[in-house]
């Protein structure tokens, strides 16, 4: 036997982008990605969707991990399908490694002989359950380790081979959600930002001096409001905050992997009561949890009011779960802590 596993993929409305990375800059360098795209489904439902390779020479095995939001996503099989690329050869395919706790899937497979393929093709079809409302990336992970939670390609000497990777992103959407698209002024540049929601969305402005997008959301009073906002980083991103009626909904902060993104592209997905509120979403500082841009002793006094609360609880701030695990604990009391006194600087 060879190598061991390695890994799996998710996807509900799946948008590819730039190489997360790449070992060589070369066009005819393989690619691992994602088949197919777009997917769109709403949560409670079943998708498959396909590990590929593009354009390899002489690949004897592989091994790929990837890594979503199990909070949003399930993995419920992994399997070979009759076409995959190494069809009509004999092949070693343990068992996947499958964490659905921690977002996981690892997936091995390598041919019985010292033979390379070459083309593209299909590796392997990963099947999922959509769980709820949200966002998830899907990316492969710990590219070129040859690690028991890797990501390799091998020729048939053991030889590791070039490739780059895409991200995908998973929207995963409810009943009554409508896909709108506004039009915004960036210096220069005129850019798109799109809204799914089961809200009436309206007078959608960018503030390019803010950096911050406002807009109107109307529904039937009392019902939940949900939207899911795609915005090119180029206007902001790294940490940002959602606010309805100034009134913080939810932070995303890029180092704590809570800010879904594409390497172009972060996808906000947060939640509301219905009647008309005005949103405002805008770049602040991590830790900052008021939408003031600074995290002072009111930061650490919401966070701490809510401590050791979920989703369930009465006094839970989804704002104060920094690191958006379901629970206000000491890591989110200790990551408010140990950024306080910082600030945004304009």
């Amino acid at each position: 036997m060879r190598r061991k596993f390695a890994i799996s993929v998710l996807l509900i409305t799946l948008i590819l982008t730039l190489p997360s990375f790449s070992f060589s800059s070369s066009s005819n360098v393989a690619k691992l990605t994602f088949n197919p795209i777009p997917l769109t489904l709403t949560s409670g439902g079943n998708f498959t969707i396909n590990l590929t390779v593009l354009d390899v020479t002489n690949l004897n095995c592989w091994q790929t991990t990837i890594k979503f939001d199990g909070k949003i996503l399930n993995c419920i099989n992994v399997s070979l399908p009759q076409d995959n690329i190494f069809s009509g050869h004999s092949t070693i395919f343990p068992t996947p490694k499958i964490d659905n706790n921690i977002g996981q899937v690892s997936i091995f497979c390598a041919l019985d002989e010292a033979i390379g393929v070459n083309g593209s093709g299909t590796l392997c079809t990963v099947q999922f359950k959509a769980l709820k409302e949200g966002v998830s990336t899907i990316k492969y992970i710990n590219v070129g380790k040859m690690w028991i939670d890797g990501t390799y390609l091998q020729d048939p000497n053991g030889q590791t081979i070039p490739f780059e990777t895409k991200i995908g992103v998973i929207q995963i959407t409810g009943q009554g959600f409508i896909e709108n698209t506004f039009t915004i002024t960036y210096g220069s540049e005129t850019l798109q930002v799109k809204t799914l929601s089961n809200s009436t969305i309206t007078n959608l402005t960018y503030n390019q001096t803010l950096k911050a997008i406002t807009y109107d959301a109307t529904g039937p009073d009392n019902t939940k409001g949900a939207c899911i906002i795609t915005i090119p980083q180029k206007i902001m991103n790294t940490t940002l905050i959602a606010l309805s009626d100034n009134t913080p909904l939810k932070t995303f902060i890029t180092e704590l992997n809570t800010l879904p993104e594409n390497g172009t592209h972060n996808f906000l997905y947060y939640s509301y009561t219905h009647t008309t509120h005005k949103i405002k979403i805008y770049q602040t500082i991590a830790g900052d949890i008021t939408g003031d841009k600074k995290i002072d002793i009111k930061d650490v006094a919401i966070a701490s009011r809510s401590f050791g609360t979920t989703p369930e609880s009465p006094n839970y701030r989804q704002t104060a779960d920094i690191n958006d695990d379901g629970k206000v604990d000491i890591k989110d009391i200790s990551y408010i802590s140990k950024n306080f006194g910082k600030y945004l600087q304009q």
